[in-house]
């Protein structure tokens, strides 16, 4: 299942009020466990794989102002996916440079070539200029995924 299809309007926040790596996978998380898609008692563990994943090596996607944080989480049976975008920026990966969307990917450990699948799907998605500019003018969820959509039909199998 490619991330496009994992998402759903209420998985995919416009604007939040996070200024930090750490507030916006909190956020993020706590979209997941709002959505019922992330177990009692897991967002702090994602929150810290996330960042414990992240000290290992920078997920952020510079050139493009995106960032695909992720880890592998026991406790959940499938891949999950929760998007973030502010034209403000979520947080900053180095001095000056906000990234201004955010893809949280969580996988079970054992989801070994699907997680690499979602990844790079999302990098793929996010290269386009384009559907950048669609999802950093989107007023709601509704609005992003439809843009989402789009972009990902006219993507070349």
């Amino acid at each position: 299942m490619s991330f496009v299809a994992r998402l759903r309007p209420e998985l995919i926040t416009v604007d939040p009020s996070w200024r930090t790596f750490g507030d916006t996978i909190a956020g993020l998380a706590g979209t997941l466990a709002a959505a019922g898609l992330l177990p009692d008692g897991s967002r702090l563990a994602a929150v810290e794989a996330v960042t414990a994943r992240e000290g290992d090596a920078s997920t952020a996607l510079l050139d493009i102002r995106a960032g695909v944080p992720h880890a592998r989480l026991l406790g959940i049976a499938r891949s999950i996916v929760a998007l973030a975008v502010s034209s403000h920026g979520l947080y900053e990966a180095v001095p000056t440079v906000p990234i201004q969307i955010v893809a949280l990917v969580l996988s079970p450990p054992a989801s070994g070539a699907e997680h690499l699948k979602i990844l790079s799907g999302i990098a793929t998605l996010l290269r386009s200029a384009e559907l950048r500019a669609a999802l950093l003018a989107a007023r709601d969820g509704v609005e992003a995924l439809a843009a989402l959509r789009r972009h990902a039909r006219s993507m070349p199998r």
